[in-house]
């Protein structure tokens, strides 16, 4: 027999957990304890929706489950938009909050809200924990989060409740097997025949079966140009000569262009959550992925759902009649065309975006871990950052949630343990999370953090501007961030110049501790800039 509390602390080690992000409230104490004692790594954040970023970092890094937890009421509801990123970014997070206790239900109002009918839209499974149902409900959520098409789960538990007795038993969950799957190769031969352009589009489902070797073989045997999207940057690396580029940013991105000339598109973790453009090709598609196509559903003429390494292992030597024109060729030519554009000049001690995107190339291993924040920034860094490992590129795209570059990176560092992690963010992005810039710091975690300073919510005043509008409420101060840097013990770089980036790279990698890199950003290099005519 156990304390449910203790309970839950062994599921979590169980499903492969060794770290909870979370800010605490005086009613899950208990449950605090029984993670202490299994000598669980609790990270203690400045928000609650840090907490769900984090977790979900962790989560595509382990392969395992994200874990967060807060308090009742205001803790829980400022965790909405975390859990929020967690579902629209299918991340396999279980959420751990407080509750009121459910003998004042009724009776005492204070800081309640029910939490099921709160977070229902946005969870795939959310109840109370009680004492009849703690064991089973626990494995329950544990599993939803992880099954299909992954999402968040949250349970509710009071302290009461938490110190209760229950049985210390689990039932390991079934294992996939490739022996389950259903595939009719022959139909994916007899689709593929005629066809003489194929491509392949990625998504972030390639997680956690990770079919890089597979997909790189599907390609090369095909002869397809391969788009990803910015959740499976890496997966094909940038510089294999079949990689078009990403999809995901704008309703204009240039491997649009590839896709309107496809005759065949085999989408592989596909998601078009990852969209800004909405998906109507009538393109013959081959769909493959862990889930079932739905909500929404896509036109597709053939469908395998299940392990998606074990998909393409059982589809075996596919090949088709590709066009001459096509594949490889076709690739570098548009590659060639998208480097002919020539780049704008920069301000008095500004650095464009592309000269600090090739600082960084050029100066970091191929595997860094890379986190983006949400803006131009991340529209100009997905399309453009060359990405030569897989699952090494970490940004909100489903939600496109600002304050996830930073609370991103500081849970890759964690995962990752002593290796650099580089976090690109806007000034607007980080300052939503500056407060967890201390966790660098207390846990002396090798973070390069670079500001991409302009001083504006950019993307927005670009829209204003290219609207012949004036820029109205997307301007403003920043603070002094070299003081920002040393009030936390942080190093500080500023950065005007290609050689000032080269040299705060390098520093940064050299040391293997915390640095904030204060990167004077000229946004007249990104592609969302209002040009003029």
């Amino acid at each position: 027999m156990a304390t449910i509390a203790e309970y839950f602390a062994e599921a979590l080690i169980a499903a492969g957990v060794e770290r909870v992000y979370g800010l605490p409230g005086g009613e899950n104490v208990e449950l605090l304890e029984a993670l202490r004692r299994r000598g669980l790594d609790f990270v203690l954040v400045k928000n609650e929706s840090s907490a769900i970023f984090m977790a979900a970092t962790d989560a595509r890094l382990s392969g395992a489950i994200g874990v967060a937890l807060t308090t009742l009421g205001p803790g829980a509801a400022n965790a909405a938009a975390g859990l929020a990123h967690a579902h629209l970014d299918r991340a396999p997070v279980l959420l751990i909050t407080a509750t009121t206790d459910p003998d004042l239900i009724g009776r005492h109002t204070h800081q309640a809200l029910d939490l099921s009918a709160f977070f229902q839209p946005i969870c795939k499974f959310s109840t109370e924990l009680s004492i009849s149902n703690a064991a089973r409900t626990i494995q329950r959520a544990l599993r939803l989060a992880r099954s299909g098409r992954p999402g968040p789960a949250h349970l509710s538990l009071h302290n009461r409740i938490a110190l209760s007795d229950v049985e210390l038993a689990f039932e390991p969950a079934p294992a996939a097997s490739a022996a389950q799957l259903d595939i009719d190769v022959d139909a994916v031969r007899a689709l593929l025949a005629d066809k003489r352009k194929p491509i392949i589009v990625l998504g972030l489902g390639l997680e956690p079966d990770a079919p890089y070797a597979a997909l790189r073989d599907l390609a090369e045997r095909l002869g397809a140009p391969v788009i990803d999207s910015p959740k499976s940057r890496g997966a094909l690396a940038a510089d294999h000569p079949l990689f078009a580029g990403t999809i995901g940013l704008t309703r204009a991105d240039p491997v649009y262009e590839l896709l309107d000339e496809a005759d065949c598109i085999v989408a592989i973790g596909f998601d078009v959550v990852e969209l800004v453009k909405p998906w109507d090709y009538e393109t013959p598609l081959i769909w493959i992925a862990n889930w079932e196509n739905h909500d929404p559903r896509i036109a597709a003429e053939w469908e395998a759902v299940g392990r998606i390494d074990h998909i393409l292992n059982l589809l075996g030597d596919l090949h088709c009649q590709r066009a001459e024109n096509w594949g490889v060729e076709r690739v570098r030519r548009f590659r060639d065309q998208q480097s002919r554009s020539g780049l704008p000049t920069p301000g008095a001690g500004r650095i464009l975006p592309q000269s600090f995107l090739a600082s960084l190339r050029d100066n970091t291993p191929d595997a860094i871990i890379v986190t983006t924040d949400v803006g131009s920034h991340k529209i100009f860094a997905a399309l453009n950052w060359p990405a030569r490992a897989p699952n090494r590129y970490f940004v909100s795209n489903g939600l496109s949630a600002m304050g996830f570059g930073l609370c991103s990176a500081i849970a890759a560092a964690a995962a990752v343990q002593s290796d650099p992690v580089v976090c690109i963010t806007g000034d607007a992005g980080l300052a939503m999370v500056l407060g967890e810039l201390g966790l660098l710091v207390e846990r002396q975690l090798p973070v390069l953090v670079f500001i991409m300073n302009d001083a504006a919510l950019d993307l927005i005043r670009s829209a204003q501007l290219r609207a012949a509008r004036p820029a109205y409420g997307t301007e403003f101060t920043n603070p002094d961030f070299e003081l920002v840097a040393r009030a936390y013990g942080i190093a500080y770089r500023r950065v005007e110049s290609r050689e000032d980036c080269d040299a705060a790279i390098r520093a940064g990698l050299s040391r293997r501790a915390p640095l904030l890199i204060d990167v004077m950003i000229d946004p007249v290099g990104y592609p969302t800039t209002a040009r003029a005519r």
